[in-house]
């Protein structure tokens, strides 16, 4: 297994005099991507220790690393969220990275980014900023999806897999917030822009707690299996049902229980890879929690 860091919080007193700097906004919200990313054992996801047959652990170090320029753009006051994902993933497809690496994560984190370069607490500015998106930020969250060969649930209205849903949006006036809005209760992604990322506030409160108590990698391990198990992944459940994802959310809560978290997160990881489930919309929470946990302080 391996080790993890032993990490610190930093009183406000202590606190860099650059915060909202966007250059180290932007630094923050690639090294949140990348922490996430290394972190193991995390249940079903590409790590350090191993990748997907199509997809792998160097190919989501790249996307995170072409990801800063629009980080950046973000933290520097652009607002035009959608173009902002779009402009990320054709870079992605530029490099020639051609699987989803990590859609959920920039759709979280370059809002979060853009929320973090303003003058107010970071939890009023998002809503602030999910509040102010456009139509054709919808139009351009639509491409990019399509771009990165991202999933999503079956839905009747607007649905991301239909070609012709850009057109419906673009008639009706619907903001990228109302999208968001409408897909909240089966997407852990969309249910956070509704929520004001209520959630990743929740899991960036346990990293501050569980990571300097348990070192770096094992705290956002045991974050990311407490997260699981408490509620089923959306992906999973997109691919394979909510039966399976209500499954892998039990096994989750057995590893916790168990007198071995990390050895029993090892094997629910090699059966979940045995299986191709990747709990990823877990993992995009973690990451959106890790950039929130470090702008508070969270530091090596």
């Amino acid at each position: 297994m391996p080790g993890g860091l032993r990490t610190t919080m930093l009183n406000p007193a202590e606190m860099m005099p650059d915060m909202n700097d966007p250059d180290r906004i932007a630094q923050m919200a690639q090294l949140a991507m990348l922490l996430e990313l290394s972190s193991s054992p995390k249940p079903g996801n590409v790590d350090r220790c191993h990748d997907y047959e199509d997809v792998s652990f160097s190919h989501f170090i790249a996307s995170a690393v072409l990801s800063y320029p629009s980080f950046r753009r973000a933290a520097s006051g652009e607002s035009d969220i959608g173009r902002l994902i779009l402009d990320t993933v054709s870079a992605w497809r530029e490099w020639g990275l051609r699987g989803n690496t990590h859609f959920g994560e920039i759709a979280l984190l370059i809002p979060l980014a853009s929320a973090a370069s303003r003058p107010g607490p970071l939890r009023s500015e998002i809503s602030r900023v999910v509040e102010s998106t456009t139509v054709e930020d919808s139009i351009c969250f639509y491409r990019a999806f399509e771009l990165a060969g991202a999933r999503a649930a079956d839905v009747n209205e607007m649905s991301l897999k239909d070609p012709g849903a850009a057109d419906e949006i673009a008639t009706r006036g619907v903001r990228l917030i109302d999208l968001m809005r409408l897909s909240q209760g089966h997407d852990l992604i969309a249910r956070e822009w509704a929520t004001g990322f209520s959630r990743s506030f929740e899991l960036a409160d346990a990293l501050c707690e569980m990571v300097p108590r348990h070192g770096l990698n094992r705290g956002v391990v045991l974050t990311y299996i407490t997260a699981l198990s408490e509620e089923p992944d959306s992906l999973v459940a997109s691919k394979f049902g909510i039966d399976v994802a209500l499954e892998v959310s039990r096994m989750a809560g057995a590893a916790l229980r168990s007198p071995d978290v990390i050895s029993s997160a090892m094997e629910m990881d090699r059966v979940l890879i045995s299986r191709d489930i990747n709990p990823g919309s877990t993992a995009d929470l973690i990451a959106s929690s890790l950039f929130i946990a470090l702008m508070r302080g969270l530091r090596f």
